[in-house]
Order: structure tokens, then C-alpha cells, then sequence
């Protein structure tokens, strides 16, 4: 298998079809259905098209830029990360990342944003990266904050922010 980077913990890669089934259980964990309600997939064939459709994108170097992200202790796929161009915006993206419940809570979000963003920069020679967090969602405000990516405005209205609660945008400049 061919990764993309690894850090301490993690190892980073290209989805494969064999990830869908626990790409689909993990969209349907109830902290990423709360917090990024239009990630979860309708079934296993709606996650194949997706993987095939992030599989090609990588194979030909465009965005979206969507990654699997196994433990490296284990090669459990324990999350996903990605990003994706910023409507009218030459240059930024906007960058997500989720990291299953069970292993929540141990740094792996922080390691692996703080990699996939020097990642995406080297790969895409991005200058701008922007994090969209749903108000309430601390664990991933903190997760921006230890990064260096600083609180520039609050959306309301977004697409992405079914419950109207306000998005919380977030910026790196590299």
C-alpha cells in the first residue's frame, strides 16, 4: 500500500473499495452525523461511488482531495481527511478531517491536521486553508486553535449548517 505521509500514529492514504464498509460505519457515528450532518452516506453503494470518485481524484492530482486514515499500530481505518477548493478562491481550501469515536480523545486529530495541512500546502502549493467547525463543536475548535489556524468570521445560512446554530470559520496562511 502506497501512502500518501505518515506521521507518529497515523498513516495516510489513498481509499481503496475494500474501505468501504468501515467508511460507512464511521459516517454513521452519532458525533460526525451531529457534526457534519451531509457526511453520512445513504448505504455501502453510495460509499463505493464516493471512494471511487475520491480514488480518482487523487489518482489525478485534483480537488477534492480526499484521504483514509489508518492507525499505524494497527491498520485500522480510523478516519478520513480531505480538502476542497473555496468557491471564487485561487490558492485556498478548505480543509476537514473526522476521527472515529472509539479513537477520539488521543491527539490523532491534532497530528494528523496538523500533517495533512504541511501535506496539502508541499503537494497543491496552497496559501490559504480555512477549517469550517459548527458552533458548539469545541473539540474541534481546539484541534484549528493547536494548529495555528486563528477565528476570522461566523457564517450563518451555510448549507452544511442544518440546525442554524452558526459556522465557525478558522484560517491558516502558509
Amino acid at each position: 500500500m502506497e501512502y500518501m505521509f505518515e506521521t507518529e500514529h497515523l498513516k495516510v492514504r489513498k481509499f481503496k473499495i475494500e474501505d468501504a464498509q468501515c467508511l460507512y460505519e464511521n459516517h454513521l457515528e452519532e458525533e460526525v452525523k451531529k457534526w457534519i450532518p451531509n457526511e453520512s452516506y445513504a448505504d455501502i453503494e453510495e460509499t463505493q461511488g464516493a471512494i471511487n470518485f475520491y480514488a480518482g481524484c487523487v489518482n489525478d492530482g485534483h480537488l477534492p482531495y480526499v484521504l483514509a486514515v489508518e492507525l499505524k499500530e494497527t491498520g485500522e481505518l480510523i478516519g478520513d481527511t480531505g480538502v476542497n477548493e473555496v468557491e471564487e478562491k485561487t490558492n485556498e481550501v478548505e480543509i476537514g478531517y473526522t476521527i472515529c469515536k472509539k479513537h477520539s480523545g488521543k491527539g490523532y486529530a491534532t497530528e494528523l491536521l496538523n500533517a495533512m495541512t504541511k501535506f496539502i500546502v508541499s503537494t497543491f502549493g496552497i496559501n490559504v486553508l480555512y477549517g469550517r467547525v459548527m458552533r458548539g463543536n469545541n473539540a474541534s475548535v481546539r484541534v484549528l486553535e493547536k494548529n495555528g489556524y486563528v477565528f476570522v468570521k461566523e457564517e450563518f445560512g451555510a448549507e452544511d449548517d442544518p440546525y442554524g446554530n452558526g459556522m465557525l470559520i478558522y484560517m491558516r496562511e502558509c
